[in-house]
């Protein structure tokens, strides 16, 4: 399985201001980002994406990548996402007025979207890889995902502070071969991270003790003003299989 989280700031940095991870570049979890990608043809080449909530560096470049990839007569973009969070887009997006309503097929009169409902805990298919959703405990309902192919398996938690619902359903997922975990804030600002919903490193590393199966820990999400801080943190910690994640690297499972 190839995994990339994509770059968001120009020049290209580990920096990471919103979230898009692609799936052997044919999968998208969440769509920060992918609407940056300069290459049109690999923004194309995503007819599947999944969102884990209606955050703002999650959804951002969205609209854009549905503009980019429309074509008639081609089969259009999949999001895939939680009820509510197909309904907010509908109503808060691709409103009218914020963004042309592409959930209207009148519209252009063909589909420019297709949408699904996910279910907590049933797995979906697409591209030969199984999506497992699962709830993560955010500031606002919000799904992580286990992905798995024939070879492996891997988590992403998303957004999340001390959880356990994907910790218990990764336990019992076999070939597990890591986990896109985040650590938001600083230990300085742990109080802010536990309101918020985020991990702070020793939420982290809490949190990692939680699988007992050895796997690679990808650390994600460090907010901007404090990235290079939670990286000392964390490497402090002794915590092992370690890696800071960086952006546009591919990295396989």
């Amino acid at each position: 399985m190839k995994i990339e989280l994509l770059p968001s700031s120009v020049p290209v940095s580990d920096v990471q201001y919103l979230t898009t991870y692609l799936i052997n570049d044919e999968i998208a979890i969440d769509c920060g980002s992918l609407g940056l990608l300069a290459d049109l043809e690999r923004q194309k080449r995503v007819k599947h994406i999944f969102i884990t909530h209606e955050h703002i560096d999650h959804i951002a470049t969205l609209p854009l990548v549905l503009s980019n990839s429309y074509e008639p007569g081609v089969d259009c973009v999949e999001v895939l996402a939680m009820p509510d969070v197909l309904q907010f887009l509908r109503n808060d997006i691709f409103n009218g007025r914020v963004w042309p309503d592409f959930f209207n097929p009148t519209l252009t009169h063909e589909p420019m979207v297709r949408v699904t409902p996910l279910e907590l805990f049933k797995p979906i298919r697409r591209c030969n890889v199984t999506i497992t959703p699962v709830p993560v405990s955010h500031g606002v309902p919000s799904i992580g995902f286990i992905v798995e192919d024939a070879a492996s398996a891997v988590v992403f938690p998303s957004d999340t502070g001390p959880t356990e619902a994907i910790w218990s359903h990764a336990a019992k997922t076999n070939n597990l071969k890591a986990v896109f975990l985040e650590a938001s804030f600083p230990e300085k600002l742990i109080d802010l991270a536990l309101v918020c919903g985020h991990l702070c490193p020793s939420t982290f590393a809490i949190e990692t003790r939680k699988i007992t199966t050895p796997v690679r820990w990808m650390v994600v999400h460090r907010k901007p003003s404090d990235s290079d801080q939670v990286a000392k943190e964390i490497e402090s910690l002794g915590i092992a299989g370690i890696e800071m994640v960086r952006c546009g690297v591919p990295y396989w499972f």
